[in-house]
């Protein structure tokens, strides 16, 4: 079956699809001479393209099959999980261990491997920071282990984030220890005060009473009326009785009020690595199970990084009322002190042929009026991928001078 179409990306014409079921079968169809492949790992990269390659005619090389957990070692603290590996059936296999994955808050459908690669962020840390090795294909076949593996160290797995230089088979994923308690407190501000709590939370994040975990949701995605902020504090009870009992104290001199009805145990459970296997919470807040989302759903993703301050973070708020003639969902994901990763999701009637063409111009004018302040995507979509720099370039004609590979979204 050809991958779905998402109706806000431009068709592709699509040569084949591949669904090998191991590593040998994927190191057999690259030595086939199939070209160009364009791996995909569960193909839900809803906003951003799905599974459509970059380019036209390539053959896409399915992953889903390639679903096993080779290891789990909850006394070391690490994983190796093949491409196919859902974060909802990692975090199931961890259920009732030391251990917890870091879990991201899109549907427990989506790849583990696929988001790292990626450069998702999850609810404690960028998923750069899980990966510690991989196992990849290379153009002539070869089968390769690069940066920490139990029995070897070799170089760094990031030089394969964001590219298209092998297929991933493998991926040694750091775990996190299982805190003795998670708590997450909603504090809720206005509109107007969106600097002055932004400046609030940044404080905070500088000066370590919080970790730097915290996401705001802005009023369209929080669907209270107000901007909504989850402040996520774990480890042993009394710490996180403690830092609770400052940051009340902390609030009652900025915008931020707390809130406790706005997080449930599902919220709860997902920051605590215990996710709902019903999918709850990203069906609740799109509306949709994963596996229709593309079917059903419009969606176009913008994710640019801004500086974590109110400054900063109320000038993007204004590009995007400005860009947008309805206001979209934005999710402020804190990355340190110092940064900020934004998701601003475009949603539109996918079956409306205008509106499907004014969303598509939102995020033209995104991409434009962001570029202009500096503030540019950490993530790009198929339709406007980015151009190899010369390094990129170099290390592409090294690894896969024949163009076995197809250009992805960060080597067009």
């Amino acid at each position: 079956m050809v991958p779905e179409q998402p109706a806000a990306f431009r068709p592709r014409a699509i040569a084949d699809v591949l669904r090998p079921a191991s590593a040998d079968e994927v190191a057999e169809i690259v030595r086939s001479g199939s070209r160009p492949l364009h791996p995909v790992s569960t193909g839900y990269n809803w906003g951003l393209g799905s599974a459509l390659p970059v380019v036209d005619g390539a053959t896409v090389l399915d992953l889903s099959g390639l679903d096993r957990i080779r290891t789990l070692d909850v006394e070391r603290g690490y994983a190796v999980v093949e491409p196919g590996v859902t974060q909802g059936a990692l975090a199931e296999a961890l259920r009732d261990t030391p251990r917890i994955f870091n879990l991201t808050t899109s549907s427990l459908h989506t790849s583990v491997i696929g988001n790292a690669l990626d450069r998702g962020v999850g609810l404690h840390r960028a998923r750069a920071e899980d990966l510690a090795g991989l196992e990849v294909v290379l153009a002539d076949g070869g089968v390769e282990r690069a940066g920490w593996w139990p029995d070897t160290s070799s170089g760094s797995a990031q030089v394969f984030t964001q590219s298209s230089f092998a297929v991933v088979t493998a991926a040694v994923v750091r775990l996190l220890p299982r805190p003795e308690e998670v708590r997450v407190l909603p504090f809720t501000f206005a509109a107007d005060d969106l600097a002055d709590a932004v400046d609030a939370l940044r404080s905070w994040t500088a000066q370590k009473l919080v970790p730097p975990t915290t996401r705001v949701y802005n009023p369209v995605a929080a669907r209270t009326g107000e901007y909504l902020a989850h402040v996520c504090l774990s480890g042993s009870g009394e710490v996180v009785e403690a830092l609770g009992s400052v940051l009340r104290g902390a609030a009652r001199n900025s915008p931020l009020v707390e809130a406790p009805s706005l997080v449930d145990e599902v919220v709860r459970a997902h920051y605590a690595g215990d996710a709902d296997p019903a999918d709850t919470w990203f069906v609740r807040r799109t509306g949709c199970p994963a596996g229709r989302v593309d079917a059903e759903l419009g969606m176009l993703m913008f994710l640019p990084t801004v500086p974590f301050s109110g400054e900063a973070t109320a000038l993007a708020a204004k590009l995007v009322r400005d860009c947008c003639p309805e206001d979209p969902a934005v999710t402020i994901t804190v990355l340190d002190s110092d940064t900020a990763a934004h998701v601003v999701a475009i949603g539109f009637p996918a079956h409306d042929p205008a509106a499907v063409a004014e969303a598509r111009e939102s995020l033209d004018r995104l991409h434009q009026t962001f570029a202009a302040q500096g503030f540019l995507p950490h993530r790009r979509d198929v339709d406007r991928p980015a151009q190899a720099t010369a390094p990129q370039s170099r290390i592409g004609q090294a690894l896969d001078p024949d163009g076995v590979f197809a250009p992805g979204r960060y080597s067009a």
